[in-house]
């Protein structure tokens, strides 16, 4: 899916990621194992890494928070004390 972003700095991470992974992987030499590998690896990479050490962001460790928070935003609010979803 294709959309406007919030931040255009995210854009120039995954272009980074994406121009990082030849110096992970050898020509031809990978496979789902050494792909994992890499995504490992660039999980680990520090994002913003010139902002202030609590405004610096590491995939593997904000991701999952970040991914959380949007998808509990999204959800249609549900009474507990109602079977119906209410907006």
């Amino acid at each position: 899916m294709i959309g406007p972003t919030v931040d255009r700095s995210v854009l120039g991470i995954m272009v980074d990621f994406a121009k990082s992974v030849p110096y992970h992987l050898q020509p031809g030499q990978w496979n789902e194992a050494t792909l994992e590998l890499v995504e490992g690896r660039l999980a680990e990479t520090p994002c913003h890494a010139t902002r202030s050490g609590d405004r610096v962001i590491f995939p593997e460790k904000n991701a999952p928070d970040l991914l959380r928070s949007k998808w509990l935003a999204n959800r249609p609010y549900m009474d507990s004390s109602r079977t119906s979803v209410e907006k």
